[in-house]
């Protein structure tokens, strides 16, 4: 059965948050053009030509507002964008071929190149050359000392501006890539942390048991049987941990959207331990790299634990903006425990508290932790969307 991570890779592309962000801005110039050209036209300009000016920058500002939804649906029919070189160079006739409106088509361009690369920049940037001779034939010809400028150097803007675009893309994938191989790393270092603290442990408690396991068989064989069967426990636990760090290594969620990779670890989970997940999860939140990384890894964990401890049913997932921040919550209907410090759960087998407060406090966050016998447990992580730090981890108890 195919992955929901696999699925969300077949059913439309990925847009990086930063890939959103200089088209906003790029739209946002749009709109800009758009107004000062309608300034300037006025008094008297027809009708239809206030109308297509101010359709034009309204258009161009909710696009670039809600670059979410319409990104994604330029990517999957580029078709959307020839429309628009059309509608902008019947707006470029009303502004002229020498007018602030010609920035508006050459931010087109850009577009291109930030969203399509090199084939889809040269298609449309070679259909904006068509159109604005097409443009210029039906406006008066230029003057003389324009004729170079108007004939030659402005068309070429096109190609030049969409080169641009896929520049900045480039510096784009490269950034999310070195910061993708940091993060790895750094994950890597952990797992080795890990090995040495939990599996390389297992493994010498199995060793020591099993060097004295002939002695007990010798002289007390019953005392012998209780050592086979905890050293068969610990085997176990030691295949688990073995497990679970091969999985991290091999994780690659990293790579995909916060809500895609929450809803991708949950179904995982959920298909191994056939617990209800429901979620709520606002599909429009992302996070930094980094961020984003330890937010799944986190919920990762959670769910680990509740598999291990709760005995739950059903687990509640949520991912929310609230008051300039971004809420991960993981919540179960499982029995619960009576919360004191972390460090007296820590000692009680509870290591698990412990890597969601290392985490946590790696990307900057605040983790609270709720509980009580049973009434299950909630665990809510807040993450700074403006990059602030906050490094703590609470406990509290349902009443």
């Amino acid at each position: 059965m195919a992955s929901y991570a696999d699925r969300h890779r077949r059913l439309g592309p990925m847009v990086p948050v930063r890939v959103g962000a200089a088209f906003r801005l790029l739209m946002q110039l749009r709109t800009l053009t758009a107004t000062i050209t309608l300034v300037l036209i006025l008094p008297g300009p027809r009708p239809t030509s206030v109308v297509l000016l101010v359709s034009f920058a309204a258009l161009s500002w909710i696009a670039g507002r809600h670059w979410q939804l319409i990104v994604p649906r330029l990517l999957g029919h580029p078709m959307l964008v020839a429309a628009d070189v059309a509608a902008s160079f019947a707006a470029l006739k009303i502004g002229g071929t020498t007018g602030p409106f010609f920035l508006s088509t050459v931010v087109t361009a850009a577009v291109a190149g930030l969203l399509f690369r090199w084939p889809g920049m040269l298609a449309i940037s070679a259909i904006q050359v068509f159109w604005y001779y097409l443009t210029l034939a039906a406006a008066h010809v230029p003057a003389p000392g324009q004729t170079f400028q108007v004939l030659i150097g402005q068309p070429l803007w096109y190609p030049l501006i969409g080169f641009a675009g896929v520049a900045l893309r480039t510096l784009i994938d490269d950034q999310a890539e070195a910061e993708a191989t940091a993060a790895a790393a750094e994950e890597r270092a952990r797992l080795a942390r890990d090995m040495h603290d939990s599996l390389a442990k297992t493994l010498r408690g199995i060793a020591l048991a099993t060097a004295a396991l002939p002695m007990w068989t010798r002289r007390d064989p019953e005392r012998a049987v209780e050592e086979s069967v905890r050293i068969a426990a610990d085997v176990e636990v030691a295949s688990r941990e073995a497990r679970n760090l091969i999985s991290g290594l091999r994780d690659d969620k990293i790579t995909l959207p916060l809500p895609v990779a929450l809803r991708a670890v949950a179904e995982s989970w959920r298909e191994a331990h056939e617990i209800s997940v429901r979620y709520d999860i606002d599909p429009r939140i992302d996070l930094p790299l980094r961020a984003r990384y330890e937010a799944v890894a986190i919920c990762s964990e959670a769910l680990t634990n509740v598999a291990r401890h709760a005995s739950a049913t059903s687990v509640d997932v949520r991912l929310a903006a609230e008051r300039g921040t971004v809420v991960l919550m993981i919540r179960d209907d499982g029995r619960g425990f009576e919360m004191t410090s972390v460090e007296d759960l820590a000692r009680e087998g509870h290591y698990g508290l412990i890597g969601l407060r290392e985490r946590t406090e790696h990307a900057g966050g605040t983790v609270v932790l709720t509980s009580a016998p049973d009434k299950g447990t909630t665990v809510t992580v807040t993450f700074p969307a403006t990059g602030a730090s906050s490094k703590t981890l609470r406990v509290a108890e349902v009443a």
